[in-house]
C-alpha cells in the first residue's frame, strides 16, 4: 500500500495563513449541522485548488512565495513581469479576489473546532481510501507497461523476420510471468464501495481536466494507441493517422504533443506544434522555403516546416494525402530521419539538427477518389518503418450488444464527464434521472448509427449497394464526438430544463442552413434521430434543411 504523507488540510493551512486574524468559535452545533458544514468545507477546499491554480497561471506559474517576493520589489517590477506575460490585469485581480473570498468562507467555517475536527476525521478516512485506490491504479499501470513491452518485443522480432534467441526468450518469459502475476493481483484486489466511487470520480475528473486543457480525453482504445506510438515518436520516428472526417485525428495529434512530447523533447512551451495544412496546390517552397527580397537584399525565408525543426515545434501535416504523388517524394528523406540526426537543407546547405518527429494525418476517401487521394506505397513504407500508419476511427465503431444494438461505452464515458460536475455527479433529480438517461442513450445510439453508415458510405462508395441494406448514404456530413460534446455542454448549461431534442435542433441542425448533397445527409440524420424516438412532432421548417419534404417527414414520423 503506498504511503500517503502527513499533510495539513486546506482549512488548517488557510487558518495558519490568517495568523492573527484566526478566531476560534465554540458555537454549539447539532451533529447534522456539523455534517452540513463539513460537506460545505470539503466543496470549498476542492474549489480553492482550482482557483489557486488560476491565480498561479495569471502570474506565469509563480508560487505564492515567489509572488510575494516579486511584490516586495515594488509595483513597477510587478507591472514589467505581467506585461511580459501579456496578462490582463483585471483577470489577475478577479482571480486573486475570488481566492480571497474563498479563503474567508473557509476560515469562517473552519474556525469552529468541532467542524474542523470532523473535517480532519473525514480527511483521514479519505487518505485510507486514496491509498487503496493508488495501489490499484499502480497495478493497472504496471500491467499495461508489461503488456506493451511484450507486444513491442514480439513485433520487433516479426519485423526483422527472426525468432528470439535464448536471452530474448528468457526476457519474454519473464514478462509473461509478470503479466500473469499482475493480473492475479488485480483480480484479487478488494475495493470497498468508497474506493470504487473514488476511482470513478478520479477518472471523471481526469477527463474533465483533459477536455478543458486539451479539448481531448483519453479512453481505453486511445490510451492503447498512444502507448504503442509514443516510444517511436520520442525517438523522432514519423506517424500517420488515417481515418474518416471528424474521427479526431488532428486533435489526437495535438494532444500527444501537448501532454506526452512537450516535456521530454523540450518543445517550445508556448507553441509546441506547428499546424501545416496540405492542399493539392502545395509548392516545394512551402516545405523548404523560398528566396525573398527584404530591404533591398535577397534572403532565404525558411518555411514553417523547417522553422518547426529549428525551433522545437512538432510539425503536424494535416491531410497529407492531398499532396500530389509526384511531389510527396520530397518528404521521404525527412520520414527516415530521427531526433539527433543532421539534415542538410537542399537550397541553403545549412546543417539542421532534427529535434522533433513529424506527425501527419490523412482522410480516408471513398473508392471513387481512392486512386487520386490514397498515399503511395513508397510514402507508406516510410511510416511503417517508423511509428506506423494507424487507422483512427470513431470511438466505439463496430461495437454492438448481444441483440445487435449499437453501444458506445467510451463515448458515454466522455459525455458523462462533460455532463458531470467537478465532484463526478450529474445534477438530475431522482425522478427525472431515468428519462434523462434514456434521452442520452438514444442520442448516443443515433450518433453511432450515423457514424457507422458514414464510414460504410466512404468504404463502399456506392449508394445503390447501400440501398439494398438498412444503411443510409452519407457523403459529406457526420455527427462527430466534438458535435456531441457541444450538445452536452449546452444541455448542461441550461440546467437540463429543455428536452434534449431541442438542444440537438439548436446546437446542430440550426448552426447553418445547407443545401445540395450535404442537405441530403442532414435529411438522413433526421431519419436516424426519428428512428431513435426524437422529433416525433417536429415540423419540416424547424430543421432548416432546404428541400426537406413535409410528406417524407410525416412518413418517417409514422403519420402517413
Amino acid at each position: 500500500m503506498p504511503h500517503i504523507p502527513e499533510v495539513k488540510t486546506t482549512p488548517e493551512r488557510v487558518l495558519e495563513e490568517a495568523e492573527g486574524e484566526k478566531i476560534s468559535k465554540k458555537e454549539r452545533l447539532a451533529p447534522e449541522e456539523i455534517e452540513a458544514r463539513v460537506t460545505e468545507l470539503a466543496d470549498l477546499s476542492a474549489t480553492r485548488a482550482e482557483i489557486s491554480k488560476h491565480v498561479r497561471e495569471t502570474w506565469g506559474g509563480l508560487t505564492k512565495k515567489e509572488r510575494e517576493d516579486l511584490k516586495a520589489k515594488g509595483e513597477e517590477t510587478v507591472i514589467v513581469h505581467l506585461d511580459s506575460l501579456k496578462v490582463d490585469p483585471e483577470l489577475r485581480e478577479f482571480a486573486e479576489s475570488t481566492l480571497a473570498e474563498t479563503d474567508a468562507q473557509i476560515k469562517e467555517l473552519a474556525s469552529n473546532p468541532d467542524v474542523l475536527r470532523a473535517y480532519k476525521g473525514r480527511f483521514e478516512t479519505l487518505k485510507g481510501t486514496l491509498a487503496s485506490v493508488l495501489a490499484f491504479e499502480h497495478l493497472q499501470k504496471e500491467l499495461r507497461a508489461a503488456e506493451s513491452r511484450e507486444q513491442k518485443l514480439r513485433l520487433a522480432y516479426e519485423q526483422f523476420g527472426r525468432s528470439p534467441g535464448p536471452i530474448e526468450r528468457k526476457k519474454l518469459e519473464e514478462l509473461a510471468n509478470r503479466i500473469t502475476e499482475t493480473r492475479k493481483e488485480l483480480q484479487g484486489f478488494e475495493l470497498d464501495e468508497a474506493a470504487v466511487d473514488m476511482l470513478r470520480r478520479r477518472e471523471i475528473r481526469g477527463m474533465q481536466r483533459d477536455l478543458a486543457q486539451y479539448n481531448f480525453a483519453e479512453t481505453e482504445t486511445r490510451t492503447e494507441l498512444i502507448r504503442e506510438v509514443l516510444p517511436d515518436l520520442l525517438q523522432g520516428a514519423p506517424v500517420l493517422f488515417q481515418g474518416e472526417t471528424g474521427s479526431g485525428k488532428t486533435q489526437l495529434a495535438k494532444y500527444i504533443v501537448e501532454k506526452h512530447l512537450k516535456a521530454p523533447l523540450k518543445l517550445d512551451p508556448q507553441q509546441p506544434y506547428e499546424m501545416i495544412p496540405i492542399s493539392e496546390q502545395i509548392k516545394e517552397s512551402q516545405i523548404f522555403g523560398a528566396r525573398t527580397l527584404k530591404a533591398g537584399e535577397m534572403t532565404f525565408d525558411y518555411s514553417r516546416f523547417v522553422k518547426a525543426q529549428k525551433e522545437r515545434r512538432v510539425p503536424i501535416m494535416d491531410e497529407v494525402n492531398l499532396m500530389p504523388h509526384e511531389f510527396s517524394g520530397v518528404l521521404h528523406e525527412f520520414y527516415q530521419l530521427r531526433v539527433g540526426n543532421i539534415w542538410t537543407h537542399p537550397v541553403t546547405g545549412e546543417k539542421i539538427e532534427i529535434t522533433v518527429p513529424i506527425i501527419t494525418t490523412a482522410n480516408l476517401k471513398s473508392e471513387r477518389y481512392k486512386q487520386r487521394y490514397e498515399l503511395d506505397v513508397a510514402t507508406l513504407r516510410r511510416f511503417i518503418g517508423g511509428a506506423g500508419a494507424r487507422e483512427i476511427h470513431y470511438l466505439d465503431l463496430g461495437k454492438k450488444d448481444k441483440s445487435g444494438g449499437y453501444i458506445a461505452p467510451e463515448t458515454l464515458k466522455i459525455l458523462g464527464a462533460v455532463l458531470a460536475d467537478r465532484h463526478g455527479n450529474i445534477e438530475w433529480s431522482e425522478a427525472e434521472a431515468p428519462q434523462k438517461a434514456d434521452e442520452l442513450r438514444r442520442f448516443v445510439a443515433a450518433s453511432r448509427k450515423i457514424q457507422e453508415d458514414f464510414t460504410l458510405s466512404i468504404r463502399e462508395g456506392s449508394e445503390e449497394s447501400l440501398a439494398r441494406t438498412d444503411r443510409l448514404a452519407f457523403r459529406e456530413l457526420v455527427i462527430t464526438l466534438k458535435d456531441q460534446i457541444e450538445i452536452m455542454k449546452a444541455w448542461k448549461s441550461g440546467g437540463f430544463r429543455e428536452p434534449l431534442q431541442q438542444i440537438i435542433l439548436r446546437e446542430f441542425f440550426h448552426k447553418a442552413e445547407i443545401s445540395g448533397r450535404a442537405a441530403k445527409d442532414r435529411e438522413n440524420m433526421v431519419r436516424v434521430f426519428i428512428a431513435n424516438k426524437f422529433f416525433a412532432n417536429t415540423k419540416p421548417e424547424d430543421f432548416k434543411i432546404q428541400g426537406l419534404a413535409a410528406q417524407s417527414l410525416r412518413q418517417w414520423q409514422g403519420k402517413e
